[in-house]
């Protein structure tokens, strides 16, 4: 073997899978809805969810999304079920932040309010020069039929320490129109038990014509295989600044592996300033009890 290739590729090589097992393993680990999107196999999630809130008020929901692998086809067929079309590929950040507000509105100021089940069929359609590409058609359950459809494009670099994640996903729903959405997030691990990444995320719509921004810090900490912590900040405002809907966002997700792989409480206390409230501080504690099924969970 070339002394070149000893002394610099095998360490690269080494060294890249080792940022991408540890970032697949912690998004695993918190259900980043994401990564839950794009990842093989079969996962049925369903989340329960109770928010507190420092007035008093109390609100409770509850979550179901399948990726259903159907059988002979290599996992490249799935069967996906989804509450609101645009969850599959949200950020936790902000599926945290409309759980905790009851609203869309506040983590993308554009979006449309959107809490019906969604069936769909998606496939995976080639992977060209390291792009995984995929498809997606379904439709609202219930009437009146409101049908979409999904396409999907993401890669995945290494770049000395750091991972990098580039997405595109356009969806067009009959009763929404167009939309796009454009995001890249950045991970390092810092050591065995801490890990940085930043995402930023950019959706245009045709009802609005205007960007919804996004931006995400966040710093994980894992001290065990069973407990796993994550503080974010976060902002998030549309374009049109004239709207002057910002909002910014201080979570503490801490969650925990209270049976097997299974099954997994969630302590998330949040505080939200948001600019329609001249920026004072709302803050807010979920509980969330998620449990797993699939082949990976037996």
């Amino acid at each position: 073997m070339p002394m070149r290739e000893r002394l610099l590729d095998q360490p690269h090589d080494f060294l890249s899978r080792r940022v991408e097992a540890y970032s697949r393993r912690l998004d695993n680990f918190f259900g980043d809805p994401n990564r839950a999107y794009d990842s093989t196999g079969s996962t049925l999630q369903i989340r329960g969810r109770v928010t507190f809130f420092e007035s008093g008020v109390r609100e409770g929901k509850s979550e179901v999304h399948a990726n259903i692998s159907l059988p002979n086809t290599e996992d490249r067929l799935k069967l996906i079920v989804q509450r609101g079309v645009e969850a599959a590929t949200e950020t936790a950040a902000e599926r945290d932040i409309k759980n905790s507000t009851g609203s869309t509105q506040v983590a993308a100021p554009g979006a449309p309010k959107d809490n019906s089940y969604y069936l769909g069929l998606k496939a995976l359609a080639a992977q060209v020069f390291g792009v995984a590409l995929s498809a997606e058609a379904g439709a609202r359950f219930g009437r009146p039929i409101d049908p979409y459809i999904r396409l999907r494009a993401f890669r995945d670099f290494n770049f000395s320490q750091w991972q990098i994640r580039a997405s595109e996903t356009p969806l067009w729903k009959h009763s929404d129109g167009y939309s796009a959405a454009s995001e890249v997030n950045f991970t390092r691990p810092l050591d065995e038990i801490w890990q940085l990444r930043f995402t930023s995320k950019a959706t245009w719509r045709s009802t609005t014509r205007y960007f919804d921004l996004a931006h995400i810090g966040a710093l994980y900490y894992t001290p065990d295989s069973r407990t796993a912590t994550n503080f974010e900040l976060g902002a998030f405002a549309p374009s049109d600044r004239s709207l002057k809907l910002a909002v910014y966002s201080v979570t503490l997700r801490v969650r925990r592996q209270i049976y097997k792989d299974w099954l997994y409480l969630e302590v998330t206390p949040q505080i939200l300033y948001q600019e329609t409230n001249g920026f004072s501080a709302t803050r807010s504690l979920m509980l969330n009890l998620e449990t797993l099924f699939g082949d990976r969970y037996l």
